[in-house]
């Protein structure tokens, strides 16, 4: 029996690696055998793709998109795949979803991106942690790496709407990001069950 693959999304500053850690606990609480994994990964092509967002490289905004998919096509052949052909779950925070929302935010053509993105498994469920910009801004600006490349306003707007959209078109489940880390997970957990119970 395959495992199911779920990811978390959402803003910088919403919590998404907080919420991917606590489902994580949650579902091994549970005695489920639980794999968690993030995007870019820890790989030379994710490594690449981070110099970018912390400004050490410069790369044209398609050219880091590709090096997105690049390393989500390795990913998921290496770590994901395997892992779920073996009955574990995969969390993993982030997935094809940011690539989609954060290149719109950079005004990459959509249905480009989208062409390439779709060619990937789709997780069993998608939750997004939907901040507005200014709650990403407030809760990132003190970070010690300092302003990221998406740290704008006008593109947090754009990136966030991009979200919203796309939960419609990928039936993504959306919580409130403003409340407690603990509100939040509570919320996700039994977004999670009703999951599981299928």
């Amino acid at each position: 029996m395959y495992g199911r693959f779920i990811v978390i999304e959402g803003l910088d500053g919403a919590g998404v690696s907080t919420q991917s850690k606590l489902l994580s606990k949650y579902l091994t609480s549970k005695g489920l055998k639980t794999y968690l994994t993030k995007e870019p990964t820890t790989s030379i092509i994710g490594a690449l793709s981070k110099s970018v967002l912390s400004r050490e490289l410069d790369l044209s905004a398609r050219a880091l998109q590709l090096l997105f998919c690049a390393d989500r096509a390795n990913h998921l052949e290496k770590e994901v795949e395997p892992k779920l052909s073996k009955g574990i779950n995969v969390i993993c925070d982030r997935y094809i979803f940011s690539t989609l929302a954060y290149g719109i935010g950079s005004d990459i053509n959509y249905k480009w991106l989208r062409g390439i993105n779709l060619s990937f498994r789709m997780p069993d469920l998608g939750i997004v942690v939907d901040i507005p910009p200014s709650v990403s801004l407030s809760r990132t600006s003190g970070e010690s790496a300092g302003l990221q490349l998406f740290d704008q306003r006008e593109k947090l707007q754009k990136v966030r709407q991009a979200y919203l959209n796309m939960s419609k078109e990928f039936h993504l489940k959306v919580v409130d990001g403003t409340k407690s880390p603990e509100e939040v997970g509570k919320r996700i957990e039994k977004i999670v069950d009703r999951l599981l119970e299928k």
